[in-house]
């Protein structure tokens, strides 16, 4: 599951934000481009929250937070990346390009081809706590892969991966978990806490419909679990307890929306607009979006129990086209949001906000 024109906020004691603390009790600290770099893959978070990685045209690369040009670091050749990943202990960082998985240690960053697969779209980590990790051998952490095959179906695998990616003994056999529909295609992945496997979120070929597909360890069938016709970019939290997904609005537009895991409380968060780029926050109730609006891009959360909003801020992309879709992530203590536009020829600059208590 797979970045300086200014300092942001330089100088200031940024408050940890407490879990479900939510807008009204936030304020924007920070709001600037964290690289004059070109990214071509949405950044990625080290788990302790200290750099972001992403990929350019030909390399992939790492920058310190809070970020200054000086603080930009090229950690190794490779071109075509679409996404990047860090190890769970933030020792390596993985990468998906021309559909094969690639891993650089930072301790000697030659990309090492991981699997022996091609076709992998995504990847992803367990959640923190010992039940998924558990069943990995000694010195490897168990992820899940999403593969398309020449048929066009997509397999999810099971792999044990070394955390030193330079082991000799390689990963382990990849086990097959299950498969989506071929009809699907596959927007994100992600594994669910404890034992209860991994979901896919999928469309149908034409985007206007989204399915759910959960895969759990030991399942003779993966179940699928359809959202409303019109509703699509559906995304679970990190803790499995609601999903958001995107409405079609009458005037072509949308609404972001969510909803508990089981289809009920449904809740519309927003007006009709232009928008992309779900992203959870780390405490699974806070939900952040990228509204488009003109050549402006504003970076907007709500809190997904009571309705509240926060506008963080917004910006005018360089070089964006208006239709550009947009990726967010939360670093890992909920204070601080790397976004700019997804993978693709839209390549942009990553942007990067700080939030703290007010």
């Amino acid at each position: 599951m797979i970045l300086t024109a200014a300092v942001v906020c330089a100088g200031c004691a940024v408050a940890r934000v407490p879990i479900g603390a939510g807008p009204p009790f936030l304020r924007t600290s920070g709001f600037a481009r964290l690289s004059d770099l070109r990214a071509v893959s949405p950044p990625a978070w080290a788990p302790d929250g200290t750099s972001v990685a992403f990929s350019t045209a030909d390399a992939v690369w790492t920058i310190r937070i809070p970020g200054a040009p000086e603080d930009a670091h090229r950690l190794a050749p490779l071109a075509g990346v679409t996404r990047v990943a860090w190890s769970p202990d933030g020792q390596t960082l993985l990468a998906l390009a021309g559909g094969r998985l690639f891993g650089i240690p930072l301790a000697d960053p030659l990309p090492r081809l991981l699997v022996p697969m091609e076709g992998v779209r995504f990847l992803a980590w367990p959640p923190a706590g010992p039940a998924p990790a558990a069943r990995a051998p000694r010195g490897m952490v168990q992820a899940v892969l999403a593969a398309t095959t020449a048929s066009a179906a997509t397999i999810v695998w099971s792999v044990a991966i070394p955390t030193d990616v330079g082991d000799p003994a390689g990963p382990g056999r990849p086990r097959r978990l299950g498969s989506v529909p071929g009809d699907l295609t596959v927007r994100s992945l992600a594994w669910l806490p404890g034992d209860a496997g991994v979901v896919a979120a999928a469309e149908d070929r034409y985007g206007d419909s989204a399915r759910l597909v959960f895969l759990t360890p030991g399942a003779r069938a993966s179940r699928v679990q359809p959202l409303p016709a019109g509703d699509h970019a559906a995304l679970p939290s990190p803790e499995g307890r609601f999903i958001a997904y995107l409405e079609d609005a009458a005037d072509g537009g949308s609404r972001v929306c969510a909803m508990r895991a089981d289809g009920s409380g449904r809740r519309t968060l927003t007006a009709a607009g232009r928008y992309s780029g779900l992203a959870w926050s780390p405490s699974g109730t806070l939900l952040a979006f990228a509204r488009q609006a003109g050549n402006r891009v504003a970076l907007e959360i709500a809190d997904v129990l009571t309705g509240e909003q926060l506008r963080v801020g917004a910006y005018r992309p360089e070089g964006t086209p208006s239709d550009a879709l947009f990726t967010i992530a939360w670093g890992p203590d909920g204070t601080r949001l790397a976004f700019g536009p997804d993978t693709g020829p839209a390549a942009g600059f990553i942007w990067l906000a700080t939030l703290e208590r007010r």
